[in-house]
Parts: structure tokens; sequence; C-alpha cells
């Protein structure tokens, strides 16, 4: 499909080809008939994309503290090598667009396929044919209304919550300052609701286009402006400004202080300088709000990824609701005044020069439109039926699901260095990433979707790197279809994704190995060569991990959280070091017992041998401080690795300390173990049994700081069961004894690629 892209170097519009957005749960399949190229936006987009790096530097102050502190933890060199990598990585464009639906993720019950809708959202409602929106982000067209005129919704919704956030009663006084898109948009609503509006602008063609379309309008630069505005209401002033301007300058804040009456509002809307003067605003005790983007849920990933709905009675103008809005106005807009210039999407490149060069305010909308014939495949339909594994005969092809920051940073270096292996296909949810990854790292093929790359047989191992809540899903299909498997962590989210796991695992004899990439680490290998042979330890993995923001994904329900989807980290190096197997585990958490929106918790495992093993958490913790700590304690032997850079011993009365240049946390000999697997090699820290029962432990965990007790680890469903040499039990909650008998912990041989056990 035919997508708009930017250059992030150097600010280039190109026309590419690239998969099709893969529908997930909750989003909607749409193919785009019109998108609005929003000028004040887009145009700051690209001018940000044509200036020089110091340029950039400039207007991004936030991306260069980004910079420098990962500079500080990567160092200079990586750190540059990602600045590139991220110059040349394509941008789409555009948030407001109009088609009709193709078909709908799970989840979705409102919106069916045919429906015409218009839909909002960077990121998601870009200038491409084919694209895919989270539900909450998406409306039906309402009959009578035209695609090209529901292709405004998004940009009408932004003036639409500004009106809003005035809270002036229809009939009120409104000056509007800044008369593009938006500001047109905002008095075409204000004039539908029945306000008393006068727009400004320092722009004469846009104050003309405004009186053409029959609203009062003045320049900025009119003798007596606001003495002009004052008379048009017959001496008064007004009951609220909206500052929908675009600049730099404090002007329009300064100027809708003088517009504005005692206690009146002040809305910004438009990306400005805001320093109120004092002689004004305070005098006049004037009221500053700001208006975030088109409503309610903006900025949330739980409403507009997760599909969580603001209570009505709470949030009567949600995103949604005020898309919906603008389109029950659209006949009364009269946005055929707005005279919008339309561009074939093939010729976007010509509509960005339009908008670049010409800046047309006397036509302040540009609009993209498309074939409408855009399709998606069906790949084809997989049997069902397991497939062995076979060994390849040559060079191992590695195909990727998920090619996203981590990957390219963490994996695909490392694995590129090594011999024996080529990159097949590549597929990722936008497609977009897979083709910018796809040339950096020449994948041969860039795969519409992860089925139908799966499809396609072209791989000897496909590497599952998309988000924590596709892993099971992934990890099963793939060793279902005879390939051998590398799952980022975790492996699973539940127990049930564990089960259908193991059981696909167990039928292919495929290797498989999952990203627990720190039992690789030198100096964790080196650690537990030098522990007693089942000597029973006490381990405590600290970890000073940082707050994420409250908006990370890995608050989303879905992705499990901070335990599921990084603590089982550190359980996993527990498991790695401890000679028995997880027997039960407490969970304690210090800011609550969700385990989605915990980020601090404390758990307390004990194995099969007496074993324990503490892992302390600190997802709180402020930068800058050591971020790992690995302590043991055994009979005769104390050990600390403090950050991957050291490791010192304390045995036979003799301390040693080793030292590992770069604080290597095992990326790269993972990755030379995954090779090595395809070969056919036994390689120690590529057990996936082990892997199965971190990822156990941490669901087990999960439900334990739930309920505020302790949890059995022995799993209940068949399949894991008999992979991992247990007895099949219910999840109890009761005291370790007794939760697991020990004779039930068996290291059953005959799977490829594990060594049968993880005792030194």
């Amino acid at each position: 499909m035919k997508a708009v892209l930017l250059s992030a170097r150097d600010g280039s519009i190109s026309v590419g080809e690239m998969p099709p957005p893969v529908v997930q749960w909750g989003t909607v399949l749409i193919r785009t008939t019109y998108s609005l190229i929003s000028a004040g936006t887009e145009r700051a987009t690209v001018e940000t994309g044509a200036s020089s790096l110091l340029g950039k530097a400039r207007q991004r102050p936030d991306q260069v503290r980004q910079v420098l502190n990962t500079a500080r933890q990567l160092g200079v060199v990586e750190t540059y090598r990602m600045v590139q990598d991220r110059l040349d990585r394509p941008m789409t464009l555009g948030y407001s667009c109009a088609g009709v639906v193709i078909a709908v993720g799970e989840g979705v019950d409102d919106l069916a396929p045919g429906m015409r809708v218009a839909a909002g959202g960077a990121g998601y409602a870009c200038h491409a044919e084919l694209v895919t929106v989270p539900r909450n982000l998406v409306v039906p067209v309402p009959d009578g209304v035209e695609d090209r005129w529901a292709a405004f919704a998004t940009v009408g919704a932004i003036a639409l919550q500004g009106i809003h956030q005035t809270e002036a009663p229809s009939g009120s006084r409104v000056a509007v300052i800044g008369l593009g898109l938006v500001g047109q948009l905002t008095l075409r609503i204000l004039r539908a609701y029945g306000y008393d509006a006068v727009g400004v602008d320092q722009d004469p063609a846009a104050v003309e286009a405004a009186r053409a379309a029959g609203f009062v309008a003045h320049p900025r630069g009119a003798e007596d402006l606001s003495g002009t505005v004052a008379r048009h209401w017959g001496g008064a002033r007004a009951d609220a400004v909206l500052v929908t301007a675009a600049t730099s300058s404090t002007d329009p804040v300064e100027l809708a202080g003088t517009l504005a009456r005692d206690r009146a509002t002040v809305v910004i809307v438009g990306d400005v300088k805001v320093a109120p003067p004092r002689s004004s605003y305070y005098h006049k005790e004037l009221t500053i709000r700001y208006s975030r983007s088109y409503g309610p849920g903006r900025y949330d990933p739980r409403y507009e990824e997760a599909g969580q709905e603001y209570p009505e009675g709470y949030a009567p103008w949600t995103e949604r609701r005020n898309l919906a809005e603008v389109l029950r106005l659209v006949p009364s807009l009269d946005l055929e005044s707005l005279d919008p210039r339309v561009f074939a999407v093939e010729d976007a490149a010509e509509a960005y020069r339009v908008l670049n060069t010409e800046r047309p305010r006397r036509r302040p909308a540009l609009l993209l439109r498309y074939p409408g014939t855009a399709e998606v495949t069906e790949p084809p339909r997989h049997q069902g039926e397991a497939v062995t594994w076979s060994p390849p005969a040559g060079e191992a092809r590695i195909a990727a699901i998920g090619a996203g920051n981590f990957a390219t940073k963490m994996l695909f270096p490392h694995l590129h260095r090594e011999q024996g292996v080529r990159f097949s296909w590549v597929a990722s949810a936008r497609g977009l990433t897979a083709v910018q990854q796809s040339r950096r790292w020449g994948f041969s093929d860039v795969a519409e979707s992860a089925e139908h790359g799966l499809a396609s047989g072209d791989a000897d191992c496909v590497m599952v790197l998309s988000r924590h809540d596709s892993h099971g899903r992934y990890a099963a299909e793939v060793l279902r279809r005879g390939f051998a498997l590398y799952c980022e962590k975790p492996v699973g989210l539940t127990e049930q994704e564990l089960e259908e796991v193991a059981a696909a695992w167990s039928r292919s004899g495929a290797p498989a190995l999952a990203g627990f990439n720190r039992r690789f680490a030198p100096a964790v290998r080196e650690l537990r060569a030098a522990l007693p042979e089942g000597a029973p330890l006490q381990v405590v993995h600290r970890v000073f991990a940082g707050r994420l923001p409250d908006d990370h994904w890995y608050f989303d329900h879905r992705q499990g959280g901070r335990l599921l989807g990084e603590v089982c980290h550190f359980i996993d190096t527990a498991n790695f070091l401890v000679p028995g197997r997880p027997v039960s585990v407490t969970a304690t958490g210090v800011d609550g017992r969700d385990p989605v929106s915990a980020q601090s918790v404390t758990l307390q495992i004990a194995y099969s041998d007496s074993s324990t093993a503490s892992v302390v958490y600190g997802g709180l913790t402020p930068p800058g401080a050591p971020k790992e700590l690995i302590e043991v304690a055994c009979d005769g032997v104390a050990a600390r690795i403090e950050d991957f850079g050291s490791l010192t011993l304390w045995k036979r009365g003799k301390k040693s300390e080793s030292v590992y240049r770069g604080a290597p946390k095992g990326h790269a000999e993972e990755m030379r173990a995954l090779t090595r697997l395809l070969r056919g090699e036994k390689v120690v820290e590529a057990d996936f049994r082990l892997a199965l029962w971190s990822s156990l432990v941490a669901c087990r965990a999960a439900a334990a700081l739930a309920e505020g007790g302790r949890s059995g680890t022995a799993p209940s469903t068949p399949a894991l069961a008999e992979v991992l040499g247990c007895t099949p039990t219910g999840l109890g909650t009761g005291s370790p004894a007794g939760a697991v008998p020990e004779q039930a912990f068996g290291t059953p041989e005959g799977a490829v690629g594990t060594t049968g056990g993880s005792g030194a």
C-alpha cells in the first residue's frame, strides 16, 4: 500500500510502498478515501526534519536531554549509532482521515466492515491507503456527510475542545486569535452553536478568508484593534478568548488580555509562548486554560489504546464524542467555503511543497485523495498439524516478528555479526518499522504480517520480538509450524499461554530459547561455576529500576505490568543459579497489590532444595543509582555481582575479583548461543524449561500479589507439567511445604537444545 513518508534526516517527502498495518485487539482497519493535511502541525514537523542537527536540537531540547542521558548510560559511540538510526527512520504524517472499515479486531462491537468512518490520532490515522486505528478514535460518518468533509473531524475536534474549555454559554462573546485551519473551524463551530465571534490574524489573507465566509475578522495590525472589537460588541469585551495561533511570540497571549473582559477565560489551543502580562491578566483576574488536543482521553493509553471509555457523567466530551459532534455539525459548518485544494496521494510531495512555500492562507485546507482500492490479502491457512523441526542444511535463516528499539539495539547487532546466519523476513504491526529495519539489517523480505511470514516457510528460526501480550500466541504458532524459536521475555503472561507453548515445543522437538539474557552474562556464568554443586543457596537480586511514566505501555492491562514483563528477568537469574526447582513464591507490593500498576515489588521464592531467593525490585528509585546487585551466600562461599561489571568472590578464605569491560548483560552471548542451538549444539544456559519455570513463577507471583498471600508454583496444566517434570496440581496458596513434593521435580531428557536441568 502507499503511504506518505517524511525523512527525519532532511525533511523530504515521498510516497512509498509499505505492508498494510495489522488488525489487533481493539483496532479498526480502514481503507482511506480522504485525509486532511493539518497545515500548522505538519508544516512544523516538516520544517524540523529539514533543519540541520543543530536546528533540530534547538527545536527539540527534550530530545537533546534524552540523547545526553543515553550517552551517559551507553557511551558516545553507541548513542551516535542510535541517533543515526533514528534519523534514517521514515516517519508517517497526518492524524485526520475518513474511509471505509474493512476489518475489526477483537473487542470492537460497535463498528463493522462496510461502515463509513472518520478517524483520528497521530501514528494511527496517517496519510496512507490503509490504517489501523483504536476504536475510541473512530466514529461512524452520518448519512449525507461526504468523506472529504468527514476527514476534517479530528482537526474540528481540536477546535471544539477549545470551545468546551471556555465554559462560556451559547450567545457569549468570543474572540479567536489565529485564523489558520483550526481558527477557521473554530469560527464555524462557534457560529453553529450561536456564539458572537470575532477573528483576528496578522495575515490579511487569513482575515479576508474569514470575512468571505461571513465572519467578522480584523488584521492584527489594525489601529486600535481592541477598541474596534469592543465596538462590534457595543462597547463590551470578550467573555472568552481562544488562542489558535502557532508562534514563538508572546503577542497572541498579550492581545488576548486586552480583548478580554474582567474575569474572562483565555484558552490556549495553539502552540504559542505563554507569558501573560500582569497589567492585564492580574488586574482583570483572567483565567488561563489549556486545551489538550482532541479532548479528554488524549495521551491516555488506557483510553486510546485499551479502549476504556470515560463515564459520560464525568467526562461528557471525550475525544470520541468530540469527533462525533463535529460530524453532526458538518452540514451547518459551510466547509465548502474553505475551498480545500485536493491532491492525489501520489502527488503528496507537491501538496507539501505548496504547504511550505505558498502558505495557502486563503485555502488553509489541503486534502489527499485515495483510490480506495487497497486490499489486505489473507495468509494461507495453517491446518494446525505440528511440523517436526529440521535443522538447516546451510545458513540458518532468521526471521523476526517485531523490530522495535530493543531488538535493533540489543539483539540484531550481535546476531548480525554471527557466522552462518542470514536474515530472511521481518514483520511488524504497523509495517513501517519492518521496512526500515529490513533495509538496515539486510532482511530479504518484509512480510505483510506475521501470519504471511510464517506461511511462507522461509525461515529456520523465528524471533518473537513483539509486545508482551502476543508472545505466547506467536511462540506457540512458531513451534507448531516447525520453526526454531527465540522468544523475548516473558514467554507468556498466563499459565494457559505457557501451556500452549509447552505443548507445541514438546511436539515439535525444535530448539527454543527465551530472552532471559542475564543468565548469559559473563559474571553470572562465572559465579555459577564457582558455587559448590548441590549446595542450598541464599540469593538476593536487588534492582533499582527507576520510575516509568504513568502512560508507559507496560501499564496497559493487556501487557501485564512490570512484574510479569520485567521482574521475570530477575526470577530467572535466581532460578539459573539455584540447583533446585521453585516451590512457592510470596509477593509484596510497596505501591499496591495490582500486578499491572505496581512499580515496586518484593518476592520471596522457596526451592525444593531449601534454597531461597529474594528479588527486591525498586520501580520508584531516582535516576543515577546503580541498577543491579546480585548477592549469593552458601556453605563456604559468598559472592557479589555489581551491575555486571564486576564479580567479587569470597571462597576458602580468599577474596578474588573479576572485572568485565562494558558490563555485559549477556545479549551478545545469548545471540551466539542461538546460532549454536541452530547448529544442533547443546548450551547449558539455553534451558527452555527453565524459561518456562521463570515465566510460570512470575505468573504465580502476580497472583500472590493480587491475593496478598503466597502461591505454589507447580503447574496446573498437563503439557506444562509434563515438560517441567511435575505432577499437575491446582493453584494453591498454602505453605511452601507440601505445595509440590520434592520428588516431583524431574529433568526429562530428549528435547533438542536443552541440558535437561539447570543445576551447576
